[in-house]
């Protein structure tokens, strides 16, 4: 058996409920199922995604010949101080703690040991069939403890203060997208490591229905351009989608 092949047997060990989403009314009646019970939901465009923030990720660091490293934490700290030196310039809010220097590096697509998640289940199904080529999934777990407040001097790296489980981070809202999407974060200290807490629900999207999926979607408003209002080239994408599936208004 091929090694990646055995790491997605042991990951779906993993999975308490793995269904299967084979059109709308199945994401609607998984949506009336789910609205009550205060959960958060990821979307990924590839089924085999794991539960793993981007910091640890395999092929996340490279040497010069383009060989795989492995994580090094030291070289994760390393690379959030220099974040820290370079982007006080480019942003109207500055954060407070190192906490905050992380969130504000996963907006703008720095590997963290952050991951992103949403309060609405459908917002995720977007970023799922987002590009509508391969079987999709969503993952959906209830919200784990709550660090209340990321303005508080808590350092991320601390094992002892954070604790060796995943922990709910509510961003401050500094973009209007995190409005839009409902968004918040998990904080992983086993950053290299897939989340493997009981209770995980994962919904495979069948292939064929990731098309028409994204379509009812954004009939509902849920969309580049609604899910992203601050940016104007995700606003150009939208239009150019509809230009092209021939739904211009």
């Amino acid at each position: 058996m091929g090694k990646g092949i055995y790491l997605e047997t042991l990951w779906a060990h993993m999975i308490t409920d793995e269904k299967s989403i084979q059109n709308w009314s199945d994401l609607s009646s998984l949506v009336e199922q789910n609205f009550k019970k205060g959960w958060i939901y990821r979307g990924v465009r590839d089924s085999s995604y794991s539960l793993r923030p981007g910091i640890g990720r395999e092929g996340a660091r490279r040497d010069a010949h383009g060989q795989n490293l492995p994580y090094d934490v030291e070289e994760e700290k390393r690379q959030l101080r220099q974040f820290m030196r370079e982007a006080r310039a480019k942003f109207e809010w500055e954060p407070k703690t190192r906490l905050e220097w992380m969130i504000l590096g996963q907006h703008h697509r720095l590997p963290t040991r952050l991951l992103d998640w949403s309060e609405s289940l459908l917002v995720a199904a977007y970023f799922a069939v987002e590009d509508p080529r391969c079987e999709a999934a969503i993952y959906g777990v209830e919200a784990p403890s709550e660090i209340k407040d990321s303005s508080i001097d808590i350092d991320p790296f601390d094992t002892e203060i954070i604790g060796e489980t995943p922990r709910l981070v509510r961003p401050p809202h500094i973009s209007p997208r995190i409005t839009a999407q409902k968004g918040v974060l998990t904080l992983h200290s086993k950053s290299d490591e897939d989340w493997d807490v009981d209770g995980i629900h994962r919904w495979k999207i069948v292939k064929e229905s990731t098309f028409t999926l994204k379509g009812i979607l954004d009939f509902c408003g849920i969309h580049a351009a609604s899910l992203f209002p601050d940016s104007a080239d995700r606003h150009t994408e939208h239009l150019a989608w509809l230009y092209k599936r021939s739904r211009l208004r």
